[in-house]
């Protein structure tokens, strides 16, 4: 029974009162839709705190029959009423949560629902250990408002004596000759006795593969786990192996008899994915992952566009990326079922972003455990993610103090990565042992293995110059397996704080404030001050943007598994007017940023080692030249052309041979002594054979 519609809803905060009694008087309360936002409603929008009543009709429970209320989302804690008995509280903005209402619906037909819905305003302040992550921790990321309500139907469903709470679906194994299912059931059982499991997989019209087992369960919670074999399955693969295959997974609960209790359906593929040093392989088939994190694209969840989502999923696929990043929250479902169908892999993380306070680790697990729950099943998913920044990040990586400072902080024990991390990471494989699960991001190597995790560099934006990867690289090649965080800000094509009238003296607290933009790191690399026009600056940014965001991508695909895995670019597209690191702007227009990435991930690229930007007549360099493929066989027949262009003069050098599958190889060294001349210099490297590439580097000569 779907209980979604008109409610109604007033402010909360303080005691009580006796409004979750039948006999409350609510005639003075405003009409609220369900599923909804608060924020929508006018008298209620500033709130942090929401109660609402409803009242439904519906039959008492029969003999032997369960009811169950279930609230399929809700931002973001929640006490709960109904009949003017307390069910209980819960928290977290992701899952299902849900109560057995058998007592409080018996004897009656005529039902009242109670509840007091709160949710903090978005602050960067982890203090309190809110577990919203980027939703609710980065109020720059999106537009202003609260996003608490009930974002998800509310719905009564029936059971027999056994309930399936939560079904985990994963895939422990995939070979073309067979696939192994494990699967994991938490069943609320009302009396101790033996009830029949039977699993069915294949899809809506046929079922490929069946499985039965008996199991003694006591009353009350029990956990349950299974596996089941699909011989000669058809196999998921990422868009750039192969195609995208599905099966229905369908699990039923009943008495040893035939009788049904409950029923669950899942939609999954079969896939096996593997994590070693940062290196990746789906199905037996090694990957360098090319990322980018998508923020939530909305704070109202109930309004979340599918369609939108299913169009920045096609534009990333489209610049030939292969994996996203659902960074610091999980994201509605209409992005996981874009993700499988298109081939896109997602690196999920928990909503835990920054330090978080003591006392947190149970809700913590508990969010573990709800997340393999609700997207699991999903085979885009390919890892999980505890905390993100679980110490901050403040330090500057690119100079030697910084990275001591840094290292230092890092090799102190903490309650983050040494008790919350540690338990979530424990939980997050003890509910899915099916894919790696790291326990934070954004850690660099420390004690006692000397290892760490993902790396959030910022190289010529917070921190250092953008140059300055390649020196990084060769002094900490651990800390550059996998770079998740790099990019530069830029603005949109056009926001209402843009104007060119009134130029240079727009509202710059207002940008920083509710838009996003870092004026520190804007003033230090593209200063506005240096421009005399609005447009002027919006060229200059998006240029610098895009040039830091194609030689990091290039530079981190010539250190191809020697030691980097991938890369994850920091943010693809916003979600409401912002200066940000985004590719893609709020009104969906590319910026260049977007181009150059897409240029960068092509499947084969030619690259050098970088020239320095100046030069000096009579300085001798040694310039390599690589190139990259991800192709899945050799190419044979390649022919890598490098010129290099200066006042008066020029020279070239060319080579001849194969490239070998899924590598990046020196084809050749180009040795010059830069001449006495004075001005621009810019070496072409252009490939030509059975695919064609080319890229361009500039320097100036100070003669």
């Amino acid at each position: 029974m779907d209980l979604g519609g008109k409610w109604v809803a007033a402010l909360g905060g303080g005691a009580v009162s006796g409004f979750p009694d039948l006999g409350f008087d609510d005639s003075d309360w405003v009409p609220i839709e369900v599923p909804g936002h608060w924020g929508r409603v006018s008298e209620l929008a500033d709130a942090t705190s929401v109660r609402y009543r409803h009242r439904f009709s519906q039959q008492p429970p029969a003999g032997g029959e369960r009811r169950w209320l279930v609230f399929e989302g809700l931002l973001y804690q929640a006490d709960v009423w109904l009949n003017g008995s307390y069910l209980g509280d819960v928290e977290g903005y992701f899952m299902a949560h849900q109560f057995d209402v058998t007592e409080a619906m018996a004897g009656r037909r005529e039902h009242l629902l109670a509840l007091e819905l709160s949710c903090p305003a978005r602050s960067s302040d982890v203090s309190t250990g809110h577990m919203l992550g980027s939703l609710g921790q980065a109020p720059e990321l999106l537009p202003p408002g609260n996003p608490g309500g009930l974002w998800a139907p509310v719905r009564m469903d029936s059971t027999g004596e056994v309930r399936i709470l939560e079904l985990r679906v994963g895939t422990e194994s995939a070979t073309d000759r067979r696939a192994v299912v494990a699967l994991q059931a938490d069943l609320d059982v009302s009396r101790a006795g033996l009830v029949r499991m039977h699993t069915a997989i294949g899809n809506v019209d046929s079922v490929e593969v069946e499985h039965s087992g008996d199991h003694l369960l006591a009353a009350g919670l029990n956990h349950v786990e299974w596996r089941v074999e699909v011989p000669e399955p058809r196999r998921w693969w990422p868009h750039q192996l192969g195609d995208q295959s599905f099966y229905d997974v369908t699990v039923e609960v009943g008495t040893t008899q035939g009788g049904l209790s409950d029923r669950r359906r899942v939609r999954t593929g079969l896939r096996a994915v593997q994590m070693d040093n940062w290196q990746f392989s789906v199905n037996g088939v090694p990957m360098f992952l090319k990322g980018t994190s998508f923020g939530p694209s909305t704070p109202w969840w109930a309004e979340a566009d599918e369609a939108g989502l299913r169009r920045d999923v096609e534009l990333a696929k489209e610049a030939e990326l292969n994996l996203i990043r659902a960074y610091g929250h999980v994201a509605p479902p209409a992005l996981y079922n874009a993700a499988d169908e298109a081939g896109m892999l997602i690196w999920q993380d928990l909503p835990l972003v920054g330090p978080f306070p003591r006392g947190n680790r149970d809700g913590a697990t508990d969010c573990a455990r709800a997340a393999v729950g609700t997207v699991g099943a999903h085979p885009s998913v390919i890892m999980w993610c505890g905390h993100v920044d679980p110490l901050g990040d403040s330090a500057d990586p690119s100079s030697q103090q910084g990275v001591v400072r840094r290292l230092a902080t890092h090799q102190r024990p903490s309650w983050n990565l040494s008790v919350l991390d540690r338990s979530i990471k424990r939980e997050l494989e003890r509910r899915d042992p099916t894919r790696p699960a790291v326990a934070y991001s954004g850690v660099l190597p420390h004690l006692p293995r000397l290892d760490g995790t993902d790396t959030h560099l910022w190289l010529g934006w917070k921190r250092g110059q953008e140059r300055d990867l390649e020196q990084f690289a060769a002094r900490w090649p651990r800390a550059v397996r996998f770079v998740s965080q790099f990019g530069a800000q830029s603005p949109p094509r056009e926001m209402p704080l843009l104007s060119s009238q009134a130029w240079p003296d727009l509202d710059w607290a207002g940008l920083a404030r509710s838009h996003g933009l870092n004026a520190a790191a804007m003033n230090h690399h593209v200063p506005p001050r240096d421009h005399t026009t609005l447009e002027g600056w919006q060229e200059a940014a998006w240029a610098y943007q895009a040039m830091l965001v194609r030689r990091h991508i290039e530079t981190l695909r010539r250190l191809k598994y020697r030691p980097a895995g991938g890369f994850c670019q920091h943010f693809f597209a916003d979600s409401h007017p912002a200066v940000s690191t985004a590719l893609v702007d709020w009104q969906r227009w590319p910026k260049p940023a977007y181009e150059a990435l897409a240029k960068a991930c092509q499947p084969v690229i030619v690259v050098a080692d970088r020239p320095p930007a100046e030069l000096t007549p009579g300085e001798e360099l040694s310039i390599g030249v690589h190139v990259v493929s991800d192709c899945r066989e050799p190419i044979a027949g390649l022919h890598a052309e490098a010129t290099l262009e200066w006042p008066g003069g020029s020279q070239t050098w060319s080579w001849k041979g194969t490239v070998g599958r899924d590598e990046c190889v020196l084809v050749g060294t180009l040795h010059w002594r830069v001449p006495d001349a004075s001005g621009p210099a810019a070496l072409h490297l252009r490939l030509t054979g059975p695919v064609e590439a080319s890229n361009r580097y500039d320097a100036v000569i100070f003669g």
